[in-house]
């Protein structure tokens, strides 16, 4: 598992017909001369000199007389049997040995049991899927069929084209008048011609036509009253019917290959449960089995997401509340796509404030408003749960649906307000703020319970007497909400239907808390450094300022830095603290799996275990405090709920699949924006106007390019295991069958194959894996010398600098690798800092050494690379370097199954002016810590749970006493996974630093010998390490 390459500035590598003058003097390796050159390439090549005579003499010395026509054989390899204290590195044959230790979401197949209540059409009935009933129900279908003009109202294409154009740009009403008004003449060129001008003049008459294209779900209007109670501005909801928007999604063809009709259970080779989709849930198994559920009905899980967002920051203190809709037959790769639309608008809630009442009753008040409003919007759904629905599926057939509640996605405080209760209460199980802290798990939230608890309150204390009733609530911890939106829809247990939110429930959690804690114990000045001082890795957020005095952070910077916090902080935290973080970051990385084994679900539990074990330490340290100084307790009602993530993936499938980030990312597209094209006043009706135009636009422009190329409207796709087919449907259907000049796939959906670009390495044979170089390097040509020395030569007579080239402290490569202008080969270096050319010697007249024999200087061996070429009368010399092919072996007590390296260098052989097709690295090894390795096999230090490593040197020193890393060359293709190695900090950071130097981001990676193997670099790696262990 290679590393990433190092990070630091390069400097400029010169021509290969640069002046090896220029470069810093070396001491010749002849023993009888030692003097210091400052050109070693025409040092040991000039004729007729005693350090050239003596250079063959060594090569006559160990291979015996060499005649012109000897001829080496070419191998493809060298066998390792050849190398004994070489070895070649080729994970290809290790990768079956590590397969079987791989965990079963790697190497098994699932097994898929579906209900023996299958979902089934209905004999006798005919439907149309929503573009079938756009081409056949529609109030303008006949009118298209008699004039032959699938665009109408539009007069044509062009005219439907630049209609569509105006209603997507960012024009005011003025601009697109303005744009309409221009004269046509030499300058401006419009899609019409003053033949076919567009059929509307105005801003508009384009509205007008859009509003009459294909209805969509409508919206409605009603103004709410609350008895006895007074607003400052009236209380209206705008919304939708919410089963008419059901059905619009569940008869959507886009969604025909990646929609599931019927539960399932997944089971593992070992017989065991494993949880992914909505599907595969208890929950939705249990559902079907009911005994009022007819044979061949279709379970249709509804998901609500709501969330108040600001619409302004800083002044006039606007905000909307909108409620977005979707469905889990869905599959979660699908859904969760901002870009397949497949959360849908549904209603914005209104935010009452009451007039002259106490803060108590205002939000009791304000939650009953809620409540209401999400009755008017779901009834019709909670009625198709109790007696069921048709609709038309994706293929236009009609089911008969029952509509269950599967998430309401939402916050913790709007958790509470969905459940009703107080905030020292949990919303989905029976702990009361004591029990926040607890380990053990509460009973569940159910709709039996709190149905029973509601009654109870109303039967002390009328529900029409606010002020009284909020007091009696609050004895059975609720809120005041009589009637809760969910509380006859099925079997709605808010411990079920109030899915964990990854997005606040872990990653906000992660930053409020954890954080804290670790500033709190270390100080903020030494997180920040260490921080900073990481090295840079491409796609992470580096925090160059590091993060104590942020105001302000992002969820996907969340993410960050739970992948990076637990080694950053070894050595500065005692043991325990160290574990209960790593034991909760744990838990996070666990829970966010697509597929959840009962192994995962077993190892969630018990890293929460260990969590609360060592939790007790952070308060020792000092971990918690607060504005008023330490917190004695862990009373944490985020802490609390991830103790029945593993229960609730159990029965509603994967948490992953139900996190705010989709819904975040539609409030910019389903609030903001529209609210953008407002004049800010009455913008409720406006933005529901402005999203009614959205969605039309959006539904015809796909039914006119799939009718106007005359193309079925059902979506019968070939089955493609790709990620546009898989996660981008839409694309997929229209790219397949619609001509490429009318339809091209953009955005995400658009990366080209890697396996068909010019120098791609294909790494598997089943094409799921490949590594992309660069086509033109950096450098073309340079002589091994030339290489050799600014790789190596200058860093043994200098200090480093993280600005020189990476892999300037490499004396172990080629200390004294020679070349000629008589050399047949040359190598081409690329790297993602630089590009050189290395040229190396043919072997044709020569026999390779043995390994083990060495030159009379003692530093170097000498080698003959078995390849063809022409003669050459003088020697390569090279510094413990063998060959290409051929790799140093690892020490004999560990694996060889794989290694960590850090990757220097990236080059491929020029042969005769040709390109090889291979390409190889030169990388430095890393070893295991020996203190954690027994009997050949490696254990992770104790608390840390991470791999400890440590560079690999030589033996030997260089003659200014400097330590030698062992380097190898290795086949490109070798590399299996880029790891991220986090150096070991230690009690201080500043412990490291030099007179000369302090650590940071450029040099930590040189500086510093040890380093921890990150488990939490990528959810792969995470995995990947702990199938190991």
């Amino acid at each position: 598992m290679p590393s990433s390459a190092s990070t630091s500035r390069t400097t400029d590598i010169p021509s290969m017909r640069q002046s090896a003058s220029a470069l810093p003097p070396s001491n010749c390796p002849n023993p009888a001369c030692k003097q210091a050159v400052p050109d070693l390439y025409s040092h040991l090549t000039a004729p007729n000199t005693p350090c050239a005579t003596w250079a063959l003499g060594v090569v006559r010395i160990i291979h015996g007389d060499v005649q012109e026509d000897d001829e080496v054989d070419e191998p493809p390899l060298i066998p390792a049997a050849q190398g004994s204290e070489f070895e070649l590195l080729d994970t290809q044959t290790h990768i079956q040995a590590t397969t079987c230790n791989t965990p079963p979401q790697l190497c098994s197949q699932l097994s898929r049991v579906v209900h023996p209540n299958t979902s089934m059409v209905v004999p006798g009935l005919k439907g149309y899927n929503t573009l079938q009933y756009i081409q056949q129900r529609d109030h303008l279908a006949q009118r298209r069929r008699q004039q032959k003009n699938v665009f109408l109202p539009f007069s044509s294409r062009s005219d439907w084209q630049i209609g569509k154009w105006l209603s997507d740009a960012s024009l005011s009403l003025a601009q697109v008048n303005s744009f309409l008004k221009l004269e046509q003449d030499a300058h401006i060129s419009l899609a019409q011609t003053k033949e076919h001008p567009p059929s509307f003049k105005s801003a508009r008459e384009l509205r007008q036509l859009i509003g009459d294209l294909p209805d969509v779900p409508v919206w409605n209007v009603f103004e709410m009253e609350v008895p006895g109670y007074s607003t400052k501005e009236p209380i209206v909801l705008y919304y939708r019917d919410g089963l008419s928007v059901v059905e619009r999604l569940f008869g959507n063809p886009v969604f025909a290959g990646c929609m599931d009709l019927t539960p399932y259970k997944l089971y593992d080779n070992t017989n065991k449960r494993v949880f992914a989709e909505f599907m595969s849930g208890q929950f939705a198994y249990e559902q079907m089995s009911q005994t009022h559920v007819g044979r061949g009905e279709t379970l249709v899980g509804v998901i609500l997401a709501s969330d108040k967002t600001p619409l302004t920051i800083g002044t006039g203190g606007k905000e909307m509340w909108p409620v977005l809709i979707s469905i889990a037959n869905i599959h979660a790769g699908v859904r969760m796509k901002a870009t397949s639309h497949s959360f849908a608008l549904v209603g914005y809630l209104p935010i009452p404030k009451f007039l002259n009442v106490s803060p108590t009753v205002q939000a009791t008040l304000a939650a009953r408003v809620y409540h209401d409003s999400m009755s008017k919007i779901v009834a019709s759904l909670v009625n198709a749960c109790r007696h069921g629905h048709q609709m038309p599926d994706p293929n236009g057939e009609i089911r008969w649906c029952r509509t269950v509640l599967a998430s309401h996605i939402a916050d913790l405080p709007e958790q509470r307000l969905i459940a009703g209760v107080l905030s020292n209460v949990s919303p989905t199980s029976l702990a009361g703020y004591d029990a926040f802290g607890d380990v053990q798990r509460h009973p569940d939230r159910t709709q039996a319970h709190q149905a029973q608890l509601i009654y109870k309150a109303a039967a002390e204390t009328d529900p029409a007497l606010v002020p009284l009733f909020v007091q009696t609530a609050a004895k059975h911890g609720l809120l005041g909400v009589h009637q809760p939106y969910w509380l006859h829809w099925g079997s709605a247990d808010p411990s079920r239907f109030l899915t964990p939110d990854a997005l606040h429930a872990w990653h906000k959690f992660y930053y409020d808390h954890i954080i804290k804690w670790v500033i709190n114990i270390i100080t903020g000045e030494e997180l920040d450094r260490r921080l900073a001082a990481l090295p840079r890795s491409v796609g992470v957020r580096h925090w160059s300022k590091g993060v104590s005095k942020l105001k302000q952070v992002t969820g996907r910077e969340h993410r960050d830095l739970e992948k990076i916090i637990v080694p950053v902080i070894a050595g500065a935290v005692s043991a325990d603290v160290l574990a209960a973080i790593r034991a909760i970051t744990e838990f996070i990385f666990h829970a966010q799996g697509l597929l959840l084994y009962e192994d995962h679900l077993h190892a969630m539990n018990e890293a929460l275990r260990e969590f609360h074990i060592m939790k007790a330490a952070i308060l020792r340290d000092g971990g918690r405090k607060g504005k008023n100084g330490p917190i004695p307790h862990f009373k944490i009602p985020k802490l609390e709920g991830m103790l029945r993530v593993s229960d609730n993936a159990r029965q509603m499938g994967a948490p992953y699949q139900y996190t705010s980030d989709t819904t975040e990312r539609c409030h910019i597209t389903h609030v903001k924006e529209p609210y953008r094209h407002t004049n800010g006043r009455d913008f409720h009706a406006q933005c529901i106007h402005w999203m009614d135009r959205k969605e039309k636009v959006i539904n015809f422009e796909t039914y006119t390019a799939l009718e106007y190329a005359g193309v079925d409207l059902m979506n019968i796709m070939v089955n493609e295991a790709t990620d546009v087919a898989n996660h981008y449907p839409e694309a997929a259907w229209l790219s397949h069958v619609l001509p490429p000049d009318q339809y091209s796939v953009t955005g995400a959906a658009s990366r080209p194959s890697l396996f068909n670009k010019r120098g791609c390495i294909k790494v598997s044979d089943d094409l799921s894996t490949a590594l992309l170089v660069n086509r033109t390097p950096h450098h073309r040509r340079l002589t091994i010398l030339i290489s050799m020395a600014r790789l190596v030569i200058s860093s043994s007579s200098r200090e480093l600098k993280t600005k020189d080239v990476p892999g300037a402290r490499v004396p172990t490569l080629a200390r004294f690798l020679l070349s000629t202008s008589r050399c047949g080969r040359t190598f081409a270096f690329n790297s993602a800092q630089r590009r050189i050319n290395l040229s190396y010697f043919p072997s044709r007249l020569y026999k390779r050494l043995h390994p083990r024999l060495q030159c009379p200087s003692g530093g170097a061996i000498l080698f003959w690379s078995a390849t063809r070429g022409t003669a050459y009368q003088q020697p390569i010399l090279a510094t413990q370097v063998r060959s290409l092919y051929l790799n140093y072996i690892l020490d004999a007590n560990l694996s060889k199954a794989f290694k960590v390296v850090q990757i220097r260098t990236v080059f491929s052989p020029i042969i005769n002016n040709k390109v090889s097709p291979e390409v190889f690295c030169y990388a430095e090894d890393f070893l295991f810590a020996p203190e954690y390795t027994k009997d050949g096999v490696y254990h992770p230090v104790p608390n840390i749970d991470m791999f400890l490593l440590e560079r690999h040197y030589r033996t030997t020193r260089s003659r200014d006493g400097k330590k030698n890393r062992v380097g190898d060359i290795i086949r490109l293709s070798s590399v299996r996974e880029v790891v991220e190695l986090v150096p070991v900090f230690g009690a201080r950071i500043s412990d490291h630093d030099k007179d000369d130097c302090e650590i940071n981001c450029d040099n930590s990676l040189e500086k510093i010998d040890r380093f921890y193997l990150n488990n939490f670099a990528s959810k792969e790696t995470f995995h990947a390490i702990l199938s190991y262990q």
